[in-house]
């Protein structure tokens, strides 16, 4: 379990908390509400619950804090905020019934610090529920207002994403590759980053499920790589579209962050620091030539197994190196042929000398 420091005293901590919720698979997400601190886990909450049925959760919070904290339970929705995955969370609309199924218990608690305190969380369906549902859950500090010139901010609020799949009739899972490419067309080494758009055109939430597959030969023959396109287990949200992005790092040599004393060293824009890496473990890992870098997914559209594929390549040339070791060729060649031109001269002129 980790947590993210979010250090924004404001209300609307809750959407800047979870932007990237639908994006990362953390288990647990921190708060600061200056001179609080807290954690909430989990942070996405994905159910699947058949109209008419309950179901019942149990959501954490920990108090990091000193003091005591009064927290109130309050619940919105959310919806896709756009194509990375971000999430936007806003008060739902007064004709949803979809909030008055909800529960919680206790509704209310107070927070002792250094202590998790759980929150029993029931979603009772009603038999008229269909497709997906978005809640937001808020754990909201009941503390004085603080005053933000400019805002209407109260305090730091942490939430939990929670998707409900009721498996209604009705329910459509189409997923479609948009576009699928590298980050550039040359790399001179590795990583080489590859971006997917996917849309889903259904009417309820999926995760996609698939690799980028690495050849040298245009049939896909002969795989040496297999790139997990959704390790964290992203949804994309219904009539929306994703972007995803994974890397290819197995070679030698490759550039990876820099680090000092375990720490990422960035640049002044706040970029990490690129050096390249020279591990000899990996030295039959050299990469050059031509790749190819073939997407599949597949997903279940309720009745069968849908496989997508969408395919690129590119070059891998380390022409820094090529043209470093032509150079030192180079040099050679002419050593050895001023050598050589000298040696002939000297011969010639012992020979003057021993007639």
């Amino acid at each position: 379990m980790h947590a993210i420091d979010i250090p924004i005293p404001v209300r609307v901590i809750a959407t800047a908390v979870l932007a990237a919720a639908l994006l990362v698979g953390v288990s647990s997400v921190s708060a600061d509400t200056g001179g609080s601190s807290f954690t909430t886990t989990p942070v996405v909450l994905n159910i699947s619950a058949k109209p008419g049925s309950s179901n019942t959760q149990t959501l954490q919070f920990l108090n990091n804090g000193t003091q005591a904290v009064p927290i109130d339970m309050m619940l919105d929705v959310f919806s896709a905020k756009d194509a990375s995955g971000n999430a936007v969370i806003t008060a739902p609309s007064p004709n949803d019934p979809s909030t008055s199924w909800v529960s919680f218990n206790p509704s209310h608690f107070i927070a002792r610090p250094g202590v998790w305190s759980s929150v029993k969380m029931t979603i009772a369906l009603p038999s008229t529920a269909e497709f997906g549902y978005y809640y937001a859950v808020l754990f909201k500090p009941n503390l004085p207002s603080i005053s933000v010139p400019g805002t209407t901010s109260i305090h730091g609020t942490n939430s939990t994403l929670v998707l409900v799949d009721t498996h209604s009739a009705g329910e459509e899972r189409n997923l479609s590759i948009e576009s699928f490419s590298a980050d550039q067309g040359l790399f001179e080494y590795l990583p080489a980053s590859f971006h997917a758009r996917i849309r889903n055109s259904g009417n309820i939430y999926m995760s996609p499920v698939g690799n980028i597959f690495i050849s040298p030969n245009s049939d896909m023959t002969n795989s040496i790589a297999a790139i997990d396109i959704n390790p964290a287990s992203g949804n994309i949200l219904p009539r929306t579209v994703r972007n995803f992005q994974a890397s290819w790092t197995d070679g030698f040599p490759k550039f990876e962050n820099k680090t000092v004393n375990g720490q990422t060293v960035n640049d002044s824009h706040g970029v990490p620091v690129q050096e390249l890496s020279w591990d000899s473990a990996s030295l039959s890992k050299f990469r050059f030539g031509k790749y190819y870098a073939q997407l599949t997914l597949v997903y279940n559209d309720g009745t069968k197994i849908v496989p997508l594929h969408a395919e690129v390549s590119f070059w891998v040339i380390p022409w820094k190196l090529i043209l470093f070791v032509l150079i030192v060729i180079a040099i050679i060649v002419i050593g050895l042929l001023t050598i050589g031109k000298f040696g002939v001269r000297l011969i010639r002129r012992t020979k003057v000398y021993h007639l």
